[in-house]
């Protein structure tokens, strides 16, 4: 066998052992993220929201576990008996779940009651309640009867005892209305409110979702236990693998973090555990855990992650933690978000991190990548969880599953590459020994020919180099025509649509339909206009017409309306079309319409004083859903529609000539800011009678 024959073997056989864990390791890691996915999904529920402290018409079936989502009755700064809030009326409500720093004076709250009413329901008689995460003390009364609490409720500081316990107990009720009355108090923790909404069902559907949670957490403590023993003994056997030390205590604290978070399960080795013992192992283990991690990742990437960063992160996470074990709790849990921002940053670094690892071709860099990216998902799952935008369960354990997972995979296929490198060196070594004179004069050929291939490969470089300077200079060129033409394009497209769906339309060549809650429509319509059009040109018309829809136009850029369209001599635009509308809108739509009358009003006195004919209007606004999007395929047409439309409509038509007509669901937004006069209950067309008002001007 020649030389070249012998070397080529050599070669081949590492080249395919290097291959095989490619393939097979990307199909094991989805294959186990598709299964932690599973294991982390809910159970059945269903969702139901309340309105104004009412929850009407639950369907369920057995297997049903409703949340009392929605709207309760809220009572701030006093705690009522079920009696004292029978003998009440709510202004005011509050979202469950819901956190009282969400609402204006919420700093100022450190105790308060909600009520809840289920109305025409279908529980059984007997059913169950299952509570989570209320800060920071709870009582719960059913239909009078205290049926659930944690801690002690009160009124001071000295008198409330915090505490969290999930708990589940039934209860018996035939009645036909269910009236959930909660006290809740907070004098410890950052802030109060309803975190997890409480949970009702029957007994073996909530018994089932308790089981399945529990069962999933006491698996994941068992598995990573295990693999926290492997890496402590794997440094034990390797000294030099300071990674496993590391490893091993960074999982030995996140097996800390799970038995202090979700079920609480160190609440069921020991009972008699503090609250605030139990908020400082949870927020401490949170804290210090990147200390670990990021001595871990230096430890095997050492040339992608610099000194001074460990050092840094080190210092950071070390000051966080001991502000959790050695400051008040309403400190030190009030850091939450500022290191939550800390760890976000870190992640993002991590990440890049890896990636160049990965360009780096450093061997495992690409499942620890897929391991990091899985754990930093899941962590942001979690901060979203603890501030009640989304509801589920924790998925930070089964990122930190799935991390150790990918690195155990890593350091399989380390070892392993190990073993096969060495035998293949051992192999290559033995050959080169038998045959060096004969690789040497090879060897100094195959340079040879290297060099005079560099020759030739850096002229036909300096020629692309050149090349590519001459179509860089006309991109360029080419760049800055289409980028006024763009500027062009996106300008008439904002004067027909909003800003917000011209960006759908760039984006995914359609608009999708829009809900908005609040959105208060307001109609203008001429008086008399069929009358005074016969008498005038259509010329004269044409710009009679141009020169009040243009004022209109400036009215509503002015207090930020959007206009919907011109039907004949009527004008269409509304206020709170957009993902955060609020009582401002409504405030600045009866704004628009005042001045809009007093437009039309001066015109029109104008108009008399020269001996001609003008027009008088009638404006109508109505506050509430509407449904908004884009119609038509070869003109676009912004519009929307809804009840809330037809009534604005019925308001203008109600309306007395110079008036500005508002349905009393606006009048509740604007009573307290502008003088209005009732007209009464006023019957409208195909609708219900409503009551209307006058609005006569600024308060």
């Amino acid at each position: 066998m020649n030389i070249q024959a012998t070397r080529y073997i050599v070669i081949e056989k590492k080249n395919k052992f290097r291959s095989l864990p490619l393939s097979s390791k990307r199909y094991s890691i989805w294959i186990l993220v598709l299964f932690m996915a599973c294991s982390c999904a809910e159970s059945e529920s269903e969702r139901f929201v309340a309105n104004a402290g009412i929850l009407d018409g639950l369907h369920i079936s057995a297997s049903t576990c409703i949340y009392l989502d929605g709207e309760w009755d809220f009572y701030p700064n006093v705690l009522l008996t079920p009696l004292e809030v029978n003998q009440l009326s709510s202004t005011q409500t509050m979202e469950s779940p819901g956190l009282w720093k969400s609402i204006p004076q919420g700093n100022s709250i450190r105790f308060a009651t909600y009520r809840l009413r289920l109305i025409n329901h279908q529980l059984p008689a007997v059913f169950s309640i299952r509570n989570h995460q209320i800060y920071s003390a709870f009582t719960l009364y059913l239909n009078g009867e205290k049926v659930l609490a944690n801690g002690a409720v009160s009124s001071t500081k000295e008198m409330e005892v915090p505490g969290y316990h999930p708990r589940t107990v039934s209860v018996h009720s035939n009645a036909d209305t269910l009236d959930f009355v909660l006290q809740i108090s907070n004098h410890h923790f950052r802030d109060g409110g309803i975190a997890e909404s409480l949970v009702i069902g029957e007994a073996e559907s909530l018994m089932r979702k308790n089981l399945g949670s529990a069962g999933f957490y006491f698996f994941l403590l068992g598995s990573l236990l295990i693999m926290a023993i492997y890496y402590l003994s794997l440094f034990v056997v390797l000294k030099k693998e300071q990674s496993s030390l590391y490893f091993s205590i960074f999982i030995f604290i996140s097996i800390l973090r799970i038995l202090v978070t979700g079920q609480k399960i160190l609440f069921f080795i020991f009972p008699s555990l503090s609250w605030e013992v139990m908020l400082r192992l949870e927020y401490s283990s949170f804290y210090i855990a990147p200390i670990f991690f990021i001595l871990f990742f230096n430890a095997i990437y050492r040339e992608e992650v610099k000194i001074y960063v460990v050092n840094m992160v080190m210092a950071i996470s070390g000051v966080f933690t001991l502000l959790a074990i050695f400051t008040p709790v309403n400190f030190f849990t009030n850091t939450l978000l500022f290191y939550q921002i800390y760890l976000t940053l870190l992640g993002i670094a991590l990440i890049s991190w890896l990636i160049k690892a990965l360009q780096h071709k450093k061997e495992g860099a690409e499942v620890l990548l897929l391991g990091i990216v899985i754990l930093f998902i899941t962590l942001l799952h979690d901060m979203a969880f603890v501030y009640g935008h989304i509801r589920g369960v924790e998925l930070f354990p089964a990122g930190i599953f799935i991390l150790i997972l990918c690195q155990s995979y890593v350091l399989t296929i380390k070892f392993a590459d190990i073993n096969k490198e060495n035998q293949a060196l051992w192999e290559e070594l033995d050959f080169k020994n038998q045959n060096l004179e004969q690789l040497v004069k090879k060897r100094t050929m195959e340079l040879e020919k290297q060099k005079d291939l560099l020759q030739i490969t850096n002229t036909e470089l300096e020629q692309q180099k050149h090349t590519m300077q001459n179509q860089s200079r006309i991109m360029e060129d080419i760049n800055e025509l289409l980028e006024k033409e763009k500027e062009k394009t996106d300008q008439l497209l904002l004067n027909v649509l909003p800003k917000h769906i011209a960006n759908e339309l760039k984006l995914f060549g359609k608009s999708l339909a829009h809900n908005y809650p609040q959105v208060s429509v307001l109609f203008v319509d001429f008086v008399g206009f069929s009358d005074v059009s016969e008498n005038l040109p259509a010329d004269a018309l044409l710009k009679e017409l141009h020169f009040y829809f243009t004022g209109f136009d400036d009215i509503t850029r002015k207090y930020n309306l959007e206009k919907i369209k011109t039907i004949g001599d009527s004008y269409m635009c509304a206020g709170g079309l957009h993902e955060d509308a609020n009582e401002r809108d409504v405030k600045n739509t009866v704004m628009a319409a005042l001045e809009i009358n007093m437009f039309v009003q001066a015109h029109h006195a104008e108009q008399q004083a020269m001996g001609q004919e003008g027009f008088d209007c009638r404006i109508g606004i109505h506050t509430g859903p509407v449904i908004a999007g884009v119609v038509g395929k070869t003109k676009f047409s912004f519009d929307i529609w809804g009840p809330t439309v037809n009534i604005a409509k019925r308001m203008e038509s109600a309306c007395e000539p110079g008036k500005v007509n508002v349905s009393e669901f606006t009048y509740q937004y604007i009573k307290n800011d502008f003088i209005c006069r009732s007209r009464g209950i006023i019957t409208m067309k195909h609708k219900k009678n409503m009551q209307m008002f006058f609005v006569e001007s600024i308060r």
